[in-house]
């Protein structure tokens, strides 16, 4: 059977009773379910993964799949729906892949400890995990809950780690199709997994480290496997691109500044530092808003870092300097990566650094608004400019007979990083609450679908005007545990309601892969199973509301 194998299967759990006259909270029950025909191979639907075992290192297994939890928080789900149901739009949002280029000089793996993400021991496959991504989403190929073909994938920011070239040319390859090549450099690897370092993984050391302490496994081979060239189909629909803070600045926070490309290109690593510097340079990595006075001193960190620190020489390479955003436009807009297109991914020919909004049609009455909320003056929270949100007022109207999903990286709980953006000094900025005030006063609004925090999280955003509430959809990374996409499908239900559908979507890759196979597609699984035994990982996933769920609205049109 393969994945679009249409199999009839009663996913649907509506407690009957809950449902009488309500309009506020969600039910899990199966009082009264809904059968309808899906495509649910290879979704969460038909199953999931989990990891076997309390403590210690775990491989995964799988697990019966999740049904479709409903929630009327905004609006009763009337029975018979389904049967009544028309797919108007069907896409899938990937988030924060977050591709390493895990010897760049200018990573900070040594703040392990001190800051979470400054370093993952499965960051060396993302590459290969992205790949599988893309793999699952062409053997997709429709929207699970109505069948309807897909109309476009969406990247929601935090493509790339660290602002890097080198980043930008590996995720564009892999969307695209194409030769892929992880490895950047010299001839052989030189990053913290061959340095023999107690704090971070060392998969062809015989030494213990902390990670083989906890059970990683012994793997000589795995750094050339990981490094060596791959071939990637690409994405088979078109794909669309909304920018990160990690995009955007070196770290995702720092405001690009000489420095950061002299290291980022140069051949000093800095593999190990202590002291009262690395304090400060962590609080700069992991901050929300950064005065850019901060930015300047960290170059002088740095270089007391490497005075007194282990740092070592490595091979130079001019492809890591940080891009600038007219690199990142050119890149998008290059036949090279034009792959199954639009040219630009969204971008038109005017986009440029202080305009990088703009809409998308998906369907005859569904049109995607991406909008970018990074502020470059750094910090790893986001706002939107003066201009930007008056240009979203006037899409918004202009479009009033269209439904709309908006599209950013950061959710409105962390839009409070007002520092005047260098692109436009003399701009206000304005924060996650202003967005939602605007997006209220228009009652085409659907849902303003997010990233940024790495995990599930999915909130109404209710009106006493019923027809101008919306919902807030945040989805997990594809960097951390459980690593998977959401499938997002509006549906017309026929009785003056309307339905987003969201269905989690895991990677096509082994489950279990064996140690043995260092191919491709068992590194992408190795990507899995390492991320969810990260001594960092913590519980992303949210609630079973927060994965597949029918997000049920009054029409605005009915």
């Amino acid at each position: 059977m393969t994945r679009r194998t249409a199999v009839q299967t009663g996913l649907y759990g509506v407690g009957a009773v809950a449902l009488t006259g309500a309009t506020g909270g969600w039910s899990r029950t199966a009082d009264e379910t809904e059968r309808q025909p899906v495509f649910a191979r290879g979704t969460t639907l038909d199953s999931t993964i989990a990891a076997t075992g309390r403590t210690g290192y775990r491989r995964l297994a799988s697990r019966d799949g999740e049904p479709v939890v409903v929630r009327h928080d905004l609006a009763a789900a009337r029975p018979g729906r389904t049967e009544r149901r028309t797919g108007l739009a069907a896409v899938v949002q990937v988030t924060d892949l977050h591709i390493v280029d895990t010897q760049n000089p200018m990573r900070w793996e040594y703040l392990d400890g001190k800051v979470g993400t400054a370093y993952r021991p499965q960051e060396l496959l993302g590459p290969q995990g992205a790949n599988a991504l893309v793999g699952a989403i062409n053997g997709l190929a429709v929207g699970p809950l109505t069948g309807r073909p897909l109309d476009a994938v969406i990247a929601t920011g935090d493509t790339t780690d660290n602002h890097s070239g080198t980043e930008l040319d590996v995720l564009l390859s892999v969307l695209a199709g194409g030769r892929v090549h992880p490895d950047s450099g010299g001839a052989s690897y030189e990053g913290v997994a061959n340095a023999g370092l107690w704090r971070h993984w060392q998969p062809g050391s015989e030494a213990e480290d902390r990670y083989a302490k906890a059970g990683f496994p012994h793997l000589p081979d795995l750094l050339d496997a990981a490094m060596r060239p791959f071939y990637a189909p690409g994405l088979a629909v078109p794909w669309l691109m909304t920018m990160g803070n990690h995009d955007d600045t070196v770290m995702g926070t720092l405001m690009t500044r000489p420095f950061a490309a002299e290291w980022a290109t140069g051949s000093r690593k800095l593999y190990g530092a202590n002291g009262d510097a690395t304090v400060f340079l962590a609080q700069l990595a992991s901050c929300t808003e950064l005065d850019p006075r901060h930015v300047d001193q960290a170059s002088g960190l740095l270089e007391d870092l490497a005075r007194r620190g282990d740092v070592r020489s490595v091979t130079a390479d001019p492809r890591r300097a940080p891009f600038t955003t007219e690199e990142y436009l050119a890149a998008l807009r290059s036949p090279r990566f034009t792959g199954a297109g639009p040219v630009g991914h969204g971008y038109d020919a005017d986009a440029d650094a202080t305009r990088l909004h703009y809409v998308h049609r998906l369907g005859e009455t569904v049109v995607a608004v991406s909008l970018d909320t990074t502020n470059q003056a750094g910090g790893a929270d986001g706002s939107i400019g003066a201009a930007q949100l008056a240009w979203l007022d006037r899409t918004l109207a202009a479009h009033a007979d269209d439904h709309v999903l908006v599209f950013s990286h950061h959710p409105s709980w962390t839009m409070s990083n007002l520092v005047p953006d260098p692109r436009l000094p003399d701009e206000a900025r304005h924060g996650g609450g202003a967005v939602l005030d605007l997006l209220h006063r228009h009652p085409n609004v659907l849902a303003w679908v997010t990233g940024h925090c790495h995990s599930n999280t999915i909130k109404p955003r209710r009106h006493r005007d019923p027809k101008r509430s919306f919902w807030e959809v945040n989805t997990v990374s594809h960097i951390d545990a459980p690593q998977q996409a959401r499938i997002i499908e509006v549906a017309a239900n026929g009785d003056g309601t309307v339905s987003l559908l969201t269905t989690m979507l895991d990677a096509d890759s082994p489950l279990r892969p064996s140690y043995e196979d260092l191919s491709t597609a068992s590194l992408a699984g190795l990507y899995r199973e390492l991320a969810f035994n990260d001594l960092g990982q913590r519980e992303r996933g949210g609630d079973p509301a927060d994965r597949n769920a029918e997000l049920v609205l009054v029409d605005p049109f009915s």
